[in-house]
C-alpha cells in the first residue's frame, strides 16, 4: 500500500469517525430529550392517580352521604304518613265534638255551674226547681267534660299540624340535599372521566416514549459499534502507514550505508587514513541496520 494510498484512507477514515461522533452527540441528545418527557410524563401519571384516587374517594364519601340522606327521607315519610293518619283521627273526634258545642267553652261552663250552684245554695226553692238545677248542673259538668276533651282534641291537632309542617319542611330541606349530592355524585363521576381519558393517553404516550428511546438506544449501540470498527480500521491503517514509513526508513538507511561503505573503501584503495568506527561499519553494516 502506497503513502497517498494511505493517506486516503486515513481522510475517508476520519471523515466517517467525525461523521459518526457527530451523529453519536445527535442520538444522546435525543435520548435524554426522551428520557426528560418520559420523566414529565411519569410524574404527570402519577398526579393523575393520586387525583384518581382522592375523587373516588370523594365519590365513595358523597354515595355514603347520599344513602344516609334517602334512608333519613325515608323514615321522615313513614312519620308524615303516620302523622298524617293520626291528624285525620284527631279531625274527625274534633268534628264530633265540635258539633255538640261549637261556642261554650270550659270556662264558661264552669261559670255558669257556679251561678246554678250558688242560686240552689242561696235561694228558696221549691223540690222541682231543686230537681231542675241538679238536673242542669249535671248536665253542664257533663258538657264540661266535653268541653276539655274537644279542648284536648284541638290542641293534639294544633301540635300535629305544626309536626306536619315541621316534616314537611324537614322532607324539602332533604330532597334538596339530596338532589345537590346527586348532582355533586354526576360532577365527580364526570372528573374521574376525564381523568381515566387523561391517564390513558398519558399510559399511551408513556408506551410510544418507551418504543422511542428503545429505537434510539439501539441505533446509538448500532452507531457505537460502527465507530469501534472504524476506529480500528483506523488504527490498522495508522500501524500500516508507520510500517511502510519504518520500511521506507531502513530502505534509506541502507542506502545511506552502501554509499558511506562506497566511501570507505574508495578511501582504503587510495590510502587515505580510515577510522576505527568506519571500518567496523564496513565489516560489520548488518549491525548497524536492526
Amino acid at each position: 500500500m502506497d503513502k497517498a494510498s494511505i493517506s486516503a484512507d486515513l481522510e475517508a477514515l476520519d471523515e466517517e469517525i467525525s461523521s459518526l461522533k457527530q451523529e453519536k452527540r445527535r442520538l444522546i441528545e435525543e435520548i435524554k430529550d426522551i428520557q426528560e418527557e418520559k420523566h414529565n410524563v411519569v410524574t404527570s401519571l402519577k398526579e393523575v392517580s393520586n387525583q384518581l384516587k382522592a375523587q373516588r374517594d370523594l365519590k365513595d364519601a358523597e354515595i355514603n352521604e347520599l344513602r344516609k340522606l334517602m334512608k333519613e327521607y325515608k323514615e321522615l315519610r313513614v312519620r308524615m304518613q303516620e302523622t298524617l293518619q293520626t291528624i285525620a283521627t284527631s279531625k274527625n273526634e274534633l268534628a264530633m265534638v265540635g258539633r255538640v258545642y261549637k261556642v261554650k267553652s270550659s270556662e264558661e261552663i264552669e261559670r255558669a255551674i257556679r251561678e246554678l250552684e250558688w242560686r240552689l245554695q242561696t235561694k228558696r226553692l221549691t223540690k222541682e226547681q231543686e230537681k231542675t238545677l241538679l238536673q242542669r248542673i249535671k248536665e253542664l259538668h257533663l258538657k264540661k267534660v266535653e268541653i276539655k276533651r274537644r279542648e284536648a282534641a284541638l290542641e293534639k291537632f294544633k301540635q300535629l299540624s305544626e309536626e306536619t309542617t315541621t316534616l314537611s319542611e324537614k322532607l324539602k330541606e332533604i330532597r334538596a340535599k339530596i338532589e345537590g349530592t346527586k348532582r355533586k355524585i354526576e360532577a365527580t363521576k364526570e372528573s374521574i372521566y376525564k381523568l381515566l381519558e387523561r391517564r390513558k393517553e398519558q399510559r399511551s404516550k408513556l408506551e410510544q416514549l418507551n418504543i422511542s428511546l428503545q429505537e434510539k438506544e439501539q441505533q446509538l449501540n448500532n452507531l457505537l459499534i460502527k465507530l469501534q470498527t472504524t476506529l480500528a480500521k483506523r488504527r490498522e491503517v495508522l500501524e500500516a502507514k508507520r510500517q511502510e514509513e519504518a520500511k521506507k526508513a531502513k530502505e534509506k538507511l541502507k542506502q545511506e550505508l552502501s554509499r558511506l561503505k562506497e566511501d570507505i573503501r574508495n578511501k582504503l584503495l587510495e590510502g587515505k587514513k580510515v577510522e576505527l568506527s568506519e571500518l567496523k561499519l564496513l565489516l560489520n553494516p548488518e549491525d548497524e541496520i536492526a
